[in-house]
């Protein structure tokens, strides 16, 4: 097959998640032998990862989007699609909004919807202040109506990344089920198969020896809600030491370091860190949390579980949905309830030993690479068979 994959970023550019997903598409399509062309962004103001050599059957289409982010990439991904005389076999846009402007036929994935958006915050979108309320309130009623809702019409077929999500836009977008397939996104997991030591790796990063270590990995805007996460800190009875690894909204980095209070040297905020560190950091930790507002599924809690960690998340999206029963789930914006679980895990050997085994064992039967790429491809091939 001659698979066209359009997302808003690829290597050597990575601003989130969805980035990842894309990646592992790729990497998976390219090594069954499909030849795969991926059309994307230049992002000039990025900085770059380092970025590994593609298989030759792998090509890159850059294409400038200007200021208007997501919404200047689906337009020009449109208009590259148009005027160009190549037959794919498959276009498939990285996440379904992407696709608002074009009409021929498409998969597309989801993964969270403007919905959800607006009301993951006490029925309200999250936000830093009274302005990026207004802003978001705005921004995300608007590409609900003009950008989401003619995607979910035009696309032939979608693509969802998790139950949650499928029932989401089934109960709210009156979507038609036989439209979706729900296939969980897989990631490589060999890098977390076998970890250094705890001890080692503390000592390689630099991070106390004698105190339990919580970590939280992703991108830090207001929808991951570690201000909760920093309330709990103050209020363990267990005292622990928290590691942030990942980018930040600058100004949501502050809220964070305001909540954290007495606590703050207790805390450290490493920013982002590369694929071969990032293993590190999982080994150096005793429990993972991630305190989101609204997750459409959720990388890292995945490889917490991969790499043997206790995990502590939210009912906020898909977050529930991917830790199942091996981990321990909460109400989002619950700092109280976020402590009372650290402390149980921190106190309680048996049961950190119990979600260590059940969230290794989940890991690597429902996300790894090879079985998601083995159940898009046969989505892909039945929807070459009814074309």
């Amino acid at each position: 097959m001659h698979v066209c994959i359009l997302t808003l970023d690829f290597l050597p550019f990575r601003s989130s998640g969805l980035t990842i997903y894309a990646e592992s598409v790729v990497e998976g399509l390219a090594a069954r032998g499909h030849t795969v062309t991926v059309v994307t962004s230049y992002r000039s103001n990025y900085v770059q990862i380092k970025e590994n050599k593609l298989p030759d059957n792998v090509s890159v289409i850059r294409l400038p989007i200007g200021r208007a982010d997501w919404i200047g990439f689906g337009w020009q991904a449109a208009r590259y699609l148009r005027s160009r005389d190549i037959k794919y076999d498959i276009i498939h846009f990285a996440d379904i909004h992407f696709g608002y402007a074009y009409y021929g036929s498409f998969i597309g994935s989801a993964f969270q919807s403007f919905r959800q958006r607006l009301t993951s915050y006490y029925g309200r979108p999250y936000h830093i202040n009274s302005l990026d309320y207004l802003f978001r309130l705005i921004y995300y009623n608007g590409a609900r109506w003009i950008m989401e809702q003619p995607s979910l019409r035009r696309a032939t077929h979608i693509i969802m990344s998790s139950y949650t999500t499928q029932q989401e836009f089934i109960k709210y977008y009156h979507l038609n089920p036989k439209r979706t397939t729900v296939i969980y996104p897989g990631i490589n997991l060999s890098r977390f198969e076998k970890l250094p030591d705890k001890t080692e790796s503390r000592r390689r990063l630099g991070l106390p020896s004698d105190i339990p270590i919580l970590l939280c990995v992703g991108f830090f805007t207001p929808r991951k809600g570690v201000e909760y996460l920093a309330q709990a800190l103050t209020r363990l009875k267990t005292p622990a030491y928290l590691v942030m690894v990942g980018k930040w909204n600058k100004n949501y980095l502050e809220i964070f370091l305001r909540a954290l209070g007495d606590t703050r040297s207790r805390a450290r905020v490493v920013g982002y860190v590369s694929d071969l560190d990032l293993p590190l950091y999982y080994s150096a930790a005793d429990v993972f949390v991630l305190p989101t507002l609204l997750e459409g599924f959720g990388i890292p809690l995945v490889e917490a579980m991969a790499s043997g960690l206790p995990v502590i998340t939210t009912t906020g999206g898909a977050a529930s949905e991917v830790v199942g029963n091996a981990g321990i789930v909460v109400k989002p914006c619950d700092s109280d309830a976020l402590a009372r679980a650290i402390d149980l895990v921190l106190n309680d050997p048996d049961l950190a030993h119990q979600l260590r085994e059940m969230g290794k064992f989940r890991a690597n039967n429902l996300f790894c690479q090879h079985r998601f790429i083995s159940d898009l491809e046969s989505l892909y091939y039945s929807f070459l068979n009814k074309s």
